[in-house]
């Protein structure tokens, strides 16, 4: 189990969100011997996890889903299974004795002179520097057209999907392109013949193999170079302007034997118990399962300057113009594995540089202050 803390009143850092991104900092900060607190609003290091549909496993291998310092234990499968992962983040915060402030959840954080007054659920901390570590996968982002549809169509949004029980049978419709959807479309496809699963896909699907020559797809990635290119880079521009790759060619065995279907257009609207798509055609459906995401939202960030004027964080590389803000775990943050649990490594470690700056120039300032 963590280790207990208590939330001190100040602290050098304080890092927000338990989770892989969290926690990978606090490795970072644990051995560069800086003071830091982790508040997380789960009652258990890990229930992020756990959170999550109960067939869910992840698209990366076990080799690229460690966190710094600690790999997977070899029990571990391939492709390690949600329980599997919460576990492991579980074992690795006592591992390294990472203070983690459980069941506490940021109200705002606002800054009064060189410091960050973050006041939380379990009282009031002050910081010289703060690391947001809670990811971009917050908010549920369902869109409005479904607020159209009949009260009698089930609506389901990814992030609140246990199982295929939790969908009626008849005519459903997994809207999303990415690994997610894939993954959910075919569970919910293979689950009952009485269900007719559709994924609507915004564009046409990129199917990656998961293995070339016999190695998983991203051992030649990453000794290419490619899995650590810049996010700027060349390369990286043109992965991302692919959209979601979807690793595994499950879903497009699926649909090839016909116990999937697969459109490629927006839902642009709704009506009764028909999406209707850009292309202008009808979809009627009994069951929607929304894979669309998650929205950028961040309403305990109360700092001028710290995010964008649509909510998201403003930052070059995870470090925000405004000093001593940090952000961690953001998709393309710095390198092209910023968007998977390998990347938290580089990613925690290049942030550690101007952290540390930014803590000595405030020591430096106060010893200044401090001589006659």
């Amino acid at each position: 189990m963590n280790q207990k803390a208590e939330l001190p009143d100040r602290i050098e850092v304080l890092v927000v969100g338990g989770g892989q991104a969290g926690l990978g900092m606090g490795y970072r900060l644990r051995e560069a011997g800086v003071p830091f607190v982790i508040v997380d609003d789960r009652a258990r290091t890990g229930d992020v996890w756990r959170a999550r549909w109960r067939s869910l496993v992840l698209f990366t291998p076990r080799r690229f889903a460690a966190l710094p310092g600690l790999p997977l234990p070899s029990s571990t499968g391939y492709y390690p299974t949600r329980e599997q992962m919460a576990d492991y983040l579980e074992h690795y915060a006592a591992e390294f004795a990472l203070p983690v402030v459980r069941e506490t959840r940021v109200i705002a954080i606002t800054r009064a002179g060189d410091e960050f007054v973050a006041e939380t659920t379990r009282g009031t901390v002050r910081a010289r520097a703060v690391v947001i570590a809670t990811g971009p996968f917050q908010y549920p982002r369902i869109p409005r057209v479904g607020a159209k549809l009949e009260l009698s169509v089930a609506q389901l949004h990814s992030s609140a999907y246990t199982c295929a029980d939790d969908l009626p049978h008849g005519r459903i419709a997994v809207v999303g392109g990415g690994n997610s959807a894939a993954q959910l479309a075919v569970e919910l496809a293979d689950s009952d013949r009485a269900r007719d699963v559709t994924m609507i896909a915004p564009q046409q699907p990129w199917f990656i193999p998961e293995r070339i020559l016999g190695l998983t797809v991203y051992w030649p990635l990453k000794l290419l170079g490619i899995l650590s290119s810049p996010a700027d880079s060349r390369i990286s521009e043109y992965i991302h302007s692919r959209g979601d790759g979807i690793l595994g060619t499950e879903a497009k065995r699926a649909v090839r034997s016909g116990r999937l279907r697969l459109l490629t257009s927006r839902v642009v609207d709704a009506h009764e118990r028909s999406l209707v798509l850009a292309d202008g055609t009808r979809h009627e459906v009994d069951a929607v399962l929304w894979a669309t995401g998650f929205r950028t939202h961040y309403p305990f960030m109360q700092v001028e300057g710290a995010l964008t004027e649509h909510g998201g964080p403003l930052h070059e590389g995870g470090v925000s113009p405004v000093d001593g803000l940090y952000w961690l775990g953001l998709p393309w943050q710095r390198r092209l594995d910023s968007s998977i649990i390998h990347g938290i490594a580089a990613d925690s470690a290049d942030l550690l540089a101007p952290l540390e700056r930014h803590l000595g120039l405030l020591r430096s300032a106060a010893s200044d202050s401090m001589e006659p």
